[in-house]
């Protein structure tokens, strides 16, 4: 019998730490694995100016450094929902801010929507692939997400109307509580999902809630603020103007820094309470001071500068990282990679290869000096059968020069990998 709780028990270590660990151990190690972001772009004197600007007033100093309301400061949240609704593009009286909860990173957030909505058993639908972090912070919670086919547009709605027909025609679709899915340039696929399937996938899931329990979508728009191309399009959460089962989650950590630990999210009105009793009984609310600092760089207009260089930096690199795949892989007819337009990812796909952490082609890419994420963790069990051919590639914190030499290496790799049962690539 164990001495650990059953939620001790179901959690185990996360992928990204065992490949944090293989990068360490290898100082020189080319890691397109981890989607840190770029250290040379981290705002150091944006952030100087707004905390020498709280502190260089005592009451608005020590205001900072005091504790704030448990959602976090109404100030804060106000200019946070101000943002999203000119984003929008919707009226400023449709939501209100005490739909907005302030959180230490948006993972903080979409675990603690676990804990209010979830119990063991229950289960989440989610793109397939999807972000892996969430798929083992669900399996520690004993949820069961289930994974949903997609294509260059997000989900597929017929496989989600499917799902929940056969889920209702079974009897158990209230075991289904929520749809997960990264709606801007998605971790780790790099796609967005379209302003046609967002309709529909909103639409399936309005008509499903109107006769059945509620299923939640939680819209996860950490990378919406990384666009290179296009223009930006509206949230899935515009669409539910009730207010009634989107919730739209979003963070600092890619778009200013990491190292701040700001996540916030508009809730409909009926979960704000028991989120707000979870995050109560945890820290008290997000850290206030690092709340002060991002108010004062949107403020100031701080924010907008860095976030306009720093999509130069990362469009830079990804057009890097895309150029070097022609490169390298254009006479391999067995690799592919879908075009990306914004995030820090790139996803890649192979024919006959096994890319997973036992694999052939992972040994061999660290033996060149290369890491990759392994696709295989980026799938759920159950639901959309998992691959184990595909790669999760990231641009952020590599410089241009590294990422195209990490490309090459990768692509020496695969076609030693290949030339093992191909004689056309020996």
């Amino acid at each position: 019998m164990s001495d650990l709780s059953l939620l001790s028990q179901r959690t185990v270590e996360a992928p990204i730490s065992f490949l944090m660990r293989e990068a360490l151990a290898q100082p020189d190690l080319i890691s397109l694995a981890a989607g840190f972001v770029d250290q040379a772009s981290l705002p150091l004197e944006k952030t100087f100016r707004a905390v020498e600007g709280l502190l260089g007033s005592v009451d608005y100093g020590r205001a900072a450094l005091q504790y704030s309301s448990t959602a976090g400061d109404p100030a804060v949240r106000d200019v946070l929902l101000t943002r999203l609704l000119q984003a929008d593009r919707l009226h400023v009286d449709c939501k209100s801010i005490d739909q907005v909860i302030m959180t230490a990173g948006s993972n903080e957030l979409l675990y603690q929507l676990g804990l209010v909505l979830l119990d063991a058993g229950d289960i989440v639908l989610c793109a397939s692939p999807t972000y892996f972090v969430f798929l083992g912070a669900l399996r520690g919670l004993g949820a069961r997400p289930r994974g949903l086919p997609i294509d260059e547009n997000g989900i597929l709605p017929e496989s989600l109307e499917e799902m929940l027909s056969k889920a209702i025609a079974r009897g158990d679709s209230q075991r289904i509580k929520a749809l997960y899915l990264t709606s801007y340039f998605d971790n780790p696929s790099s796609i967005t999902t379209s302003q046609k399937r967002r309709e529909e996938i909103f639409d399936i899931v309005s008509r499903h809630n109107h006769g059945h329990h509620p299923i939640y979508i939680i819209e996860d728009a950490a990378y919406r603020d990384l666009r290179y191309f296009d223009e930006d399009i509206p949230s899935l959460s515009s669409l539910d103007e009730e207010n009634k089962f989107v919730i739209y989650t979003s963070s600092f950590s890619k778009s200013f820094s990491p190292g701040l630990r700001v996540g916030w999210g508009v809730l409909p009105k009926n979960l704000v309470a028991p989120l707000n009793h979870h995050q109560g009984n945890m820290n008290f609310g997000a850290p206030h001071f690092s709340q002060q600092v991002i108010r004062r760089v949107i403020e100031t207009g701080d924010f907008d500068l860095h976030l306009s260089k720093l999509r130069l930096t990362y469009k830079e690199k990804m057009e890097t990282m895309l150029l070097a795949a022609k490169k390298y892989f254009r006479d391999i007819d067995k690799v592919s990679w879908l075009p990306a337009k914004g995030g820090l990812y790139v996803w890649l796909k192979l024919i006959g290869v096994d890319t997973g952490p036992d694999g052939p082609l992972f040994s061999r890419s660290l033996e060149k000096g290369v890491l990759y994420v392994p696709g295989c963790y980026c799938y759920p069990a159950e639901g959309h059968p998992p691959a184990n051919n595909q790669i999760r590639l990231s641009f952020g914190a590599q410089s241009s020069e590294r990422i195209e030499r990490g490309m090459q290496l990768l692509s020496d790799a695969i076609r030693e990998t290949l030339a093992l049962n191909d004689p056309q690539y020996q």
